[in-house]
């Protein structure tokens, strides 16, 4: 009778099966990094963006997504107390890499270079990998950002 481990394989063909396995780490790890995630699209109305600002949550950013014919545009919508301000998903200095930011606790990190903000600090404005801000504004209980201002930033996705 045999077993699996009774099999022998030759030099070569273990350092094949090695080099193959390594190659298939690799590149998962590669493309899992790389990955810029999709978020749900956010109201329209004409040509306007529109967010329920009561239902956004106190230093908590809500991520969307546009799609326009010649792309997607990642945004995310902050409440700091009475202050509600738009960031695109994408800073001045790490946008080439097309890879966004995640929220970590209490803080904003560029998922390409890792530099972290505090949530709270975004409305000063300050930094090397600091979001790209979105005009828009608070009417009423809304939050609403022109589409153009959106389309306008295809060139950072």
């Amino acid at each position: 009778m045999w077993s699996i481990s009774s099999i022998k394989l030759s030099r070569e063909d273990r350092m094949n099966r090695v080099f193959v396995t390594f190659l298939l780490l690799f590149s998962v790890t590669i493309s899992s990094c790389n990955f810029r995630p999709v978020y749900n699209a956010p109201k329209l109305k004409g040509a306007m963006v529109v967010i329920d600002a009561l239902g956004l949550k106190d230093a908590k950013p809500e991520f969307y997504t546009v799609s326009f014919k010649d792309g997607r545009v990642s945004f995310f919508v902050l409440r700091l107390g009475d202050l509600v301000k738009a960031y695109l998903d994408a800073c001045m200095k790490c946008y080439p890499r097309k890879m966004g930011y995640r929220v970590n606790g209490f803080y904003l990190q560029c998922r390409f270079c890792n530099v972290s903000y505090p949530i709270d600090s975004l409305k000063t404005g300050v930094g090397s990998c600091f979001p790209v801000p979105l005009k828009g504004e608070l009417r009423s209980k809304e939050y609403v950002i022109p589409l153009k201002e959106l389309k306008d930033a295809l060139r950072y996705f």
